[in-house]
């Protein structure tokens, strides 16, 4: 049964901080050097410096990018740069963002959800975690003792019952009203009426929750939760709870893309044994489209070209071609379950797993944007590029109540929600 709470939210004060879009930013597994660079120059307050802080030369166990965060959040909070508020809410966040040449809008909803172990069936994972994201937010959690960002999950609402309560909440007074520097917009309001909380955590608890984005945050969230000793030890206290985003899994604004797969510094032996793999087991079906040329029409080629399911691109950078690889019939999985239709669940079992075994680490990197997956093979940098389609929602949804998992970066719900719009103090939340 799902436990989904209003909590006391700490919010920035733009009266103190200056303007929203100047403090958010992106999730911490999307911020590169440069990115957050731009972003501690934008204003003293960012809260990449919670997020994702700098790391020094001079860093060590006792001073390091961790207890800089805490620092900075302690600071904040002292100057009312940061706001907790007194009553706890739910916080209504309706995001609209360009998609092609149209405009969509994406409601979703902030709250805490009790945690749980997955075996119980509240909370639904989809793809497998690595260590080393994990222990790197465990450090944040354990210095700051709060939640920076939050996970995203989704649940269904074939009613569209609590959908049409949330989008009644709209009429109440803006929290916060601003565009960003990418043309997003948001709004986000303060549900802290008691019928409406209960109405909304009624309707919820019944409903099992999929983590769409945010699996090393939950699970270090467990962690946290197993080693922190509160002063009370009430099932209610805040380390039992994630900050959460929920949104309905038909939401228009809800738009799920791959994560492609690149190949860098592999050697003659991995590039071999990779190539041979990709012979005996696919059928190549060779595409016009050369390094160099627009991103688009290559798109354009592939969705002509390509059968379905069980095939993807790939393009080299060594041989300069494109092709559609097919799994041949032969090589197809005994089991012909939702998950061995998955794109990515073939490239990771059938290709990468086999060609670099415990090296998939070292010889791949995983990039959303198919244009910068190119471009990398252009400046000769990376090999190989394996561009996937976007996954169905149903498949994906089949898959996730089968009880299987995909690798790890396996979809990318798009646009993230920033973060910076809502924190959560790891304090008692009742």
């Amino acid at each position: 049964m799902a436990d989904v709470r209003p909590f006391k939210g700490l919010l920035f004060n733009p009266d103190v901080v200056g303007p929203m879009e100047h403090v958010i930013c992106p999730p911490y597994d999307v911020i590169d050097f440069q990115t957050q660079e731009q972003l501690y120059k934008r204003n003293r307050y960012n809260v990449v410096r919670l997020e994702e802080g700098k790391i020094e030369l001079s860093d060590d166990d006792d001073k390091n990018r961790y207890t800089r965060s805490a620092e900075h959040l302690r600071l904040w909070i002292a100057e009312a740069a940061l706001v907790r508020d007194e009553i706890p809410s739910y916080y209504l966040v309706r995001q609209g963002f360009r998609v092609g040449n149209g405009f969509k809008h994406r409601l979703g909803l902030v709250a805490a959800v009790k945690l749980e172990e997955y075996e119980q069936g509240s909370v639904i994972p989809h793809e497998y975690t690595r260590n080393g994201p994990r222990a790197d937010r465990l450090a944040l959690m354990e210095k700051c003792h709060a939640n920076i960002s939050h996970i995203m999950l989704l649940y269904r609402d074939s009613q569209n019952t609590i959908l049409q309560m949330l989008a009644s909440a709209t009429t109440e007074t803006l929290v916060f009203d601003f565009k960003d520097a990418d043309d997003q917009t948001f709004e986000v309001w303060r549900i802290a009426d008691t019928s409406q909380i209960k109405f909304i955590r009624d309707m919820l608890a019944d409903k099992p929750l999929y983590i769409a984005d945010g699996h090393h945050r939950y699970e270090t969230s467990l962690t946290y939760r197993d080693s922190y000793t509160p002063s009370s030890s009430s099932d209610d206290h805040a380390c039992n709870f994630v900050l959460s985003y929920l949104v309905e899994f038909n939401d228009p604004g809800l738009i799920v893309s791959p994560y492609h797969r690149v190949i860098k510094n592999s050697d003659i032996e991995s590039q071999k044994k990779l190539n041979q793999i990709i012979h005996q087991c696919f059928t190549e079906t060779p595409l016009q489209w050369k390094i160099g040329s627009p991103t688009e029409s290559l798109l354009l080629e592939i969705e002509d070209k390509r059968t379905y399911p069980r095939s993807f691109c790939m393009v080299s950078s060594v041989n300069h071609t494109a092709s559609i690889l097919t799994l041949k019939e032969e090589y197809m999985p005994d089991t012909q379950g939702p998950i061995e239709q998955f794109e990515a669940w073939i490239l990771e079992e059938v290709i990468l797993k086999p060609a670099f075994e415990d090296g998939i680490d070292q010889y791949v990197e995983w990039m959303h944007n198919p244009s910068e997956a190119l471009e990398r093979l252009a400046r000769n940098s990376h090999q190989i590029a394996f561009l996937l389609s976007p996954p169905s929602m149903d498949l994906l949804e089949e898959i996730i109540n089968s009880g299987k998992k995909l690798p790890r970066k396996s979809t990318f719900f798009y646009p993230k929600l920033p973060t910076g719009l809502v924190i959560n103090l790891l304090e008692s939340i009742v």
